[in-house]
């Protein structure tokens, strides 16, 4: 093996050597980000591919996820004249390659779990898997190795205490299995300094599981970096020239939520304003949101688009309608609160990302009691479904900054 590293060029750094010295025929690597678990598996099973005729499978929760691995498996075999035919199937497709000694590997996504039955298999990898069905794993993919008494490569960066951190606690009692977990820090290639800024940029749960490969609990408030002193602020003001947009949360019965968000040239988002409003239609909301905007400009700031509540598309074209530019927000849950819980963090000047003023009593109100929904280890974190409205407001506006590139001072970015 150690032979044909050298030919290709592949230098395994220690974490990753320990998971190539381990016989055992089931394996699961939990690591933090950027470790090189995709790398690893895809060179673990190079001395197969190179000299028998074996039928593996990637299989990922998307074939976009699966994709690392068969690009590094291809472009090894084919440094060491040992590819036969590859076809890279892309984001939308599989991917498929065979070896020269009549080895076949397929890249498969687990979207649609009926289609995986049938087939026996040599090794089996799970590239991400703790985004994987634990009942796909066990009903469908597990029992492809039992005729050949295949191999089994997990990996996977953590994601709370699902069932992949009990096949953890079950593979640390040792035969078949062996359990590694390394934290991203353990890549001498990743440098130190990386490592700071994202313990500094990123809450506390989400660097350990992320960079630390740590199996975290999910409880407790929701925003529990958020501190009145800091990020509360009277007659909160943006500087002439910011960027504002709007979120909008959708109700009648219960409230409809409108926040204004500026982003400073700093890159500091600043909550300006909130409308909190019961039996009130789009009709009745346009001309109040307008006021607001209205009020803003007279400040020198810029008005983008709104990003409303997706549920509520028919609302959202009576605002156009009545002249609002609105548009469809992004609603993955977790991962705008990430992005807003990334924002309360401080700066390495001090100041926290995020500030809210203070007569947003509304949204005060909601970040201070928002929880997650008590539940076993085992699951998903789901935070509470009632008192968000302006907190899912918030994350529409958040989210949507996230992503907006390349704006340059005095021009319009929409």
């Amino acid at each position: 093996m150690f032979d044909l590293w050298r030919q290709i060029g592949y230098r395994p750094h220690a974490a990753q050597l320990e998971f190539h010295d381990a016989p055992q025929r089931f394996q699961l690597l939990v690591a933090g980000a950027r470790f090189g678990k995709s790398l690893a598996v895809a060179m673990e099973t190079l001395r197969e591919l190179a000299s028998m005729p074996l039928r593996g499978w990637l299989v990922a929760p998307t074939y976009a996820l699966a994709r690392p691995e068969f690009r590094f498996m291809a472009a090894a075999l084919s440094r060491a004249g040992l590819l036969a035919q590859a076809r890279d199937g892309g984001r939308a497709g599989p991917c498929r390659l065979r070896t020269t000694a009549g080895a076949e590997v397929w890249g498969l996504s687990a979207q649609r779990p009926q289609v995986l039955l049938g087939e026996e298999l040599d090794w089996l990898a799970l590239c991400e898997a703790a985004h994987l069905d634990n009942d796909t794993v066990d009903r469908v993919l597990r029992p492809r190795l039992t005729t050949r008494q295949g191999r089994l490569l997990v990996t996977t960066t953590p994601r709370g205490q699902n069932w992949v951190h009990r096949s953890y606690l079950h593979a640390l009692q040792g035969e078949p299995w062996r359990a590694f977990r390394f934290p991203t820090w353990r890549n001498p290639l990743i440098p130190p300094t990386e490592i700071a800024l994202a313990r500094t940029d990123l809450p506390a749960d989400v660097f350990d599981e992320q960079f630390g490969g740590e199996f975290m609990a999910r409880s407790g408030r929701v925003y529990s970096d958020f501190d009145p002193a800091l990020h509360v602020a009277r007659n909160l003001c943006a500087p002439a020239g910011s960027l504002v947009v709007r979120g909008i949360d959708y109700g009648f019965t219960n409230p409809t939520a409108c926040v204004w968000v500026a982003q400073d040239k700093q890159g500091q988002l600043l909550v300006l304003h909130e409308l909190y409003l019961t039996q009130q239609t789009s009709n009745d909301l346009a001309p109040q949101i307008a006021a607001v905007d209205a009020s803003l400009r007279k400040q020198g700031l810029l008005i983008g688009p709104a990003y409303a509540d997706p549920s509520g598309p028919g609302q959202s074209e009576t605002l156009r309608r009545l002249g609002l530019n609105v548009g469809r927000a992004d609603n993955e849950v977790l991962a705008g609160i990430d992005l807003v819980r990334a924002a309360l963090k401080r700066r390495t000047n001090g100041q926290p990302g995020l500030r809210m003023d203070s007569r947003c009593v509304n949204l005060l109100r909601e970040i201070e009691s928002y929880t997650w929904l008590p539940a076993p280890a085992s699951q998903e974190r789901v935070p509470q479904p009632q008192y968000n409205h302006a907190l899912d407001a918030l994350r529409y506006a958040v989210v949507a900054l996230a992503r907006k590139v390349g704006w340059k001072a005095g021009a319009q970015p929409w």
